[in-house]
């Protein structure tokens, strides 16, 4: 009875092997070199998508910034050379004489300008601004107003004393009574700091330079003028020494850190380039791999 079904055993058979061998006749295989171009063209479009990417824009926006910012600092260390030059030109030029009345339009149109004032010093307002650190030693800015021809008060920024010689008693000869004529030059009044406290009048206890409060307390133009200090060392000892205030030297300590800041800027616009050009570059073809490993391999045989 199974020799019947022999031939249909055997039919089925052969159709089940027809039936695996057919993707076989319906996929050839492929030579060496189509595998190495279809490899190629894989890596070429992912290369295409990863350089449209996001990410890629956003890389490329760093070395941009980066010269733009070093672009920048460019521009602003030319400005501030011009200022530092016209600075310097203005404070060494001749004295001119202070007006009596003093505009807001004078004031910028002279800073830095040496100035000469005459007047009487109205010791009775001194303001004692501090503490103020000189050469690592406490002390104080004294701030007098002077008393011109005409009854008009401006400020003077007579300049430094220690702080043991805070009483006027101490310091004697620091306090003339005759009229004086001294060479200043025209500050604007600095920037107030907000983490410096709150100063008190009543007390004479002023933590920086308040230029309106301080022309309302010793009711004064809001003019502020820096007394020069001598140049001889032997002075600058002798009175400090007597307590007389040591005023500003004649030149301005303004921060100039834009070369800085610009060769950091263009460092990092270089840095950050050659690393998007050596991250997005396109990759080596397949053949060019190969010939690679072989001649890696090579070394070690």
């Amino acid at each position: 009875m199974f020799y019947r079904w022999r031939p249909l055993q055997s039919a089925f058979r052969a159709s089940f092997a027809h039936a695996r061998r057919r993707p076989q006749l319906l996929l050839p295989r492929r030579s060496y070199a189509q595998r190495l171009d279809a490899d190629d063209s894989v890596l070429t479009s992912e290369w295409h998508r990863r350089l449209l990417s996001w990410k890629t824009l956003g890389l490329f926006a760093i070395p941009l910034a980066a010269f733009a910012l070093g672009t920048w600092q460019v521009q602003r260390l030319k400005w501030k050379l011009a200022l530092l030059d016209d600075i310097n030109d203005r404070m060494h030029r001749r004295p001119i004489p202070l007006p009596l009345r003093v505009t807001a339009d004078e004031i910028d149109r002279n800073e830095y300008r040496r100035v000469l004032v005459h007047g009487t010093f109205d010791h009775a307002a001194e303001m004692l601004v501090g503490p103020r650190a000189m050469e690592g030693e406490p002390g104080f800015i004294v701030i007098t107003p002077l008393v011109r021809e005409d009854g008009s008060r401006v400020l003077i920024n007579r300049g430094w004393i220690r702080r043991d010689l805070r009483d006027q008693k101490l310091r004697p000869d620091s306090l003339p009574a005759d009229p004086v004529t001294l060479v200043a030059f025209v500050r604007k009044p600095p920037r107030q700091n907000s983490f410096t406290p709150m100063s008190n009048p009543q007390d004479n206890d002023w933590f920086s330079i308040d230029l309106p409060r301080m022309a309302r307390f010793s009711h004064s133009q809001e003019v502020l003028l820096d007394a020069i200090q001598p140049e001889s060392v032997s002075s600058l000892l002798h009175d400090s020494r007597l307590g007389i205030p040591i005023g500003s030297p004649l030149q301005v300590d303004i921060r100039n850190n834009h070369l800085q800041y610009l060769i950091t800027w263009y460092v990092l616009g270089v840095f950050t380039s050659a690393m998007l050009i050596y991250k997005l570059r396109k990759p080596p073809t397949a053949a060019a791999r190969v010939k690679r490993m072989r001649d890696r391999a090579g070394r070690f045989l």
